[in-house]
């Protein structure tokens, strides 16, 4: 397969006309950075590789399904394929959580390197087969920001009763803590930071917290992003519609899956720096968490992992899994750190 320049693959994406057309829904809108043309670059690559045998038509947050309702739609045949983040399917299943990000956890080469050649990704398959649908991933996010603060964070105790938009495993650590951890979608964050009903937020990278405008009312920036150094995009594809295609189109979407995820990571780690910069020179104060608040938040995270372990035999496998793997690459890792 010829490599395709992002410009032309989203041109592709818009234009082609082919004979098998399926329903890609986004649980994202699709003008947000990264999680919406990556949806496009996909499908182009799809449509290229099996000679427009397979061709996505790419839908916007709730054009088809709501986010939450994806993983359920796509194995009911509604939809033929989802773009989203396992953990909005935690409700039901609390293992995919770990495929999502991994509070404290891998990078985006490792976490990838861990589906594909750790087990991580049969256990993700394991999951979802009662929904009737096959996960992979399909891109990879930057390290996220620790997030947005309407007050300087000095101690641990400065989350107490501090009401901050965090959801999934990152949520209950700082639960913990004595936050109150809530789950608002994209849309309602920025009123509710301007009208006082939160104190805080994290929602990405810097890039995409600056098309949602959080610098404009918050000005304490905070890093590192503990609760996901890394996240995943969710491909699925309705188990039905995936057994019926070839051995040699089912590659393709898979290598469609791995040259978005590379492309990307290059893409926005590029960008990052002159977002920050512009932040700086408009008055946000970006500024890491001091060690004792990462020491606390690291704590509180070991305590949610053993909790969630003990209730869910799934989730115990995949997150041993992920520690078996994690304790084997950091040693080699170790062995190549130059300071």
């Amino acid at each position: 397969m010829k490599t395709l320049t992002l410009t032309a693959a989203l041109a592709m994406a818009a234009s082609a006309a082919t004979a098998d057309e399926y329903s890609l829904q986004n649980a994202f809108p699709k003008g947000l950075a990264m999680l919406g043309p990556s949806a496009d670059y996909f499908a182009a690559l799809v449509s290229e590789g099996t000679g427009g045998a397979i061709a996505f038509t790419h839908y916007g947050s709730g054009e088809l399904s709501p986010p939450a309702e994806i993983v359920d739609n796509v194995g009911a045949g509604a939809i033929d394929a989802g773009w989203s983040f396992a953990p909005y399917t935690a409700g039901k299943v609390p293992a995919v959580q770990l495929f999502g990000s991994i509070p404290f956890g891998p990078d985006a080469p490792k976490y990838i390197s861990w589906l594909y050649e750790g087990g991580g990704l049969d256990i993700w398959q394991t999951a979802y087969e009662p929904f009737n649908v096959v996960p992979m991933p399909c891109g990879a996010t930057l390290p996220e920001a620790g997030g947005w603060f309407t007050k300087e964070i000095n101690s641990p105790e400065d989350f107490q009763g501090l009401r901050m938009r965090i959801g999934g495993i990152g949520g209950k650590v700082m639960a913990k803590l004595g936050a109150s951890a809530q789950s608002l979608p994209a849309g309602e964050i920025y009123t509710s930071l301007e009208t006082g009903r939160l104190d805080a937020t994290e929602f990405s990278f810097p890039e995409i917290d600056k098309l949602l405008g959080f610098n404009k009312i918050v000005k304490n920036y905070y890093f590192p992003g503990w609760h996901q150094p890394a996240g995943l995009v969710e491909l699925t594809i309705n188990k039905d519609l995936w057994d019926g295609w070839s051995d040699g189109q089912k590659s393709v979407i898979e290598n469609a899956c791995r040259a978005t995820t590379s492309k990307f990571l290059e893409v926005h780690a590029a960008a990052q720096p002159a977002i920050l910069a512009e932040f700086e020179e408009s008055g946000v104060s970006i500024k890491r968490f001091p060690d004792s608040v990462l020491q606390a938040l690291r704590a509180a995270t070991d305590d949610v992992m053993a909790e969630e372990s003990a209730a869910d035999p799934l989730f115990k496998q995949a997150y041993d899994s992920y520690t078996a793997f994690s304790d084997a690459y950091d040693a080699y890792q170790a062995l190549n750190v130059n300071d």
